[in-house]
């Protein structure tokens, strides 16, 4: 299956045999193959580059499992295309990603939206832990989207790029790349949230459990406390557990997390957890999130369920800093960081 990205500005899709003559502006671009593989080289026409481009994306998308994807960039209104953008397994471990624009569309946060696109695609589809991308260390443009990818310069590879004609310099390559935690507390940072009241609260109930204000905390900068609501679970009348939904972005929610549960074991088992969790949707989205940060005990498997019961996002697993409160009250050392999205 070759899924269809969208981002904010872009649509990346498939490429399709009328995206021939994008890429063969491409390829006789001088300034854009300047600094690509296998682009412009002495005695290869722009069309047979334009052509081995896209023969070898349609070769890639007819693949199965897909271990490469090349993506045609275009813009969602007009379907204009912007550019291309691939990731690919490397090994085991790292994939890397890739990006060229046509000149038009430069200078414009494309490729670092592309960029972000597929570094993510790494992380989340095809589940590595290290991301990678390449160039010239000529090309600032292209080190410079690295940069704000939140990648790092890891290597440069001296005269390793092939020359443009035969006898000519080859190119020094410069290799950047972002492991999967980093990546989490970027994805982290980056989540909208927003707190002016306390909200009056629409019914939380799903027929069967329903969900009891007890308090409605307001935060503490001092104590890096950011505000809460406190709920039971309630089934009937009975209590069966309680829920709490913290707002805003303070660093210690990427141990602790915006959602923190509990079921009472005479309850466990029963799926009220996940269930707790999706009646809470309503109030982030009044509060403008668009997913939340749910952490567990690594060793604790009944919670790692609930998290893949709700389609939850894998961001990592994350060491507790040696203050954290639940490393030195509880003995925790470590947390497995998902993100809860608001939307079904």
């Amino acid at each position: 299956m070759f899924e269809i990205i969208r981002t904010p500005r872009l649509i990346l899709r498939p490429f399709e045999e009328a995206d021939f003559p994008a890429l063969l502006r491409i390829a006789s671009d001088p300034g854009t193959v300047k600094y690509l593989y296998y682009w412009g080289r002495n005695g290869v026409t722009p069309e047979q580059d334009a052509r081995r481009f896209l023969d070898h994306a349609f070769e890639e998308q007819a693949q199965s499992p897909v271990t490469m994807r090349e993506y045609c960039m275009t813009l969602p209104e007009s379907g204009q295309i912007v550019g291309e953008a691939s990731v690919e397994i490397m090994d085991e471990d790292t994939a890397m990603v890739g990006w060229i624009l046509l000149p038009e569309f430069r200078g414009q946060g494309y490729a670092t939206e592309a960029g972000r696109a597929m570094m993510d695609f790494g992380f989340e589809q095809y589940k590595k832990d290290h991301v990678i991308a390449c160039c010239d260390v000529r090309n600032e443009p292209s080190s410079r989207v690295m940069q704000r990818l939140g990648m790092r310069l890891e290597h440069i590879e001296k005269e390793s790029r092939p020359p443009k004609y035969e006898g000519g310099p080859q190119g020094d390559e410069a290799t950047w790349g972002i492991d999967r935690l980093a990546w989490a507390w970027q994805r982290f940072r980056a989540l909208p949230w927003a707190f002016d009241v306390f909200f009056d609260l629409p019914e939380l109930y799903d027929g069967e459990i329903r969900l009891i204000c007890e308090k409605k905390a307001p935060g503490d900068p001092e104590k890096n406390w950011v505000p809460a609501y406190h709920f039971l679970i309630a089934k009937g009348s009975e209590s069966v557990g309680g829920i709490d939904l913290r707002i805003g972005l303070a660093d210690g929610l990427f141990y602790g997390g915006h959602i923190g549960y509990h079921v009472d074991e005479a309850w466990r088992g029963r799926d009220f957890a996940g269930r707790a969790c999706r009646l809470l949707r309503p109030l982030m989205r009044l509060h403008g999130m668009e997913a939340a940060v749910i952490t567990n005990d690594v060793n604790n498997s009944a919670s790692k369920r609930v998290c893949e019961k709700l389609g939850c996002t894998f961001l990592c697993r994350a060491d507790l800093p040696e203050d954290n409160d639940m490393r030195l009250e509880d003995g925790m050392q470590a947390v497995n960081v998902y993100l809860f999205p608001t939307e079904e």
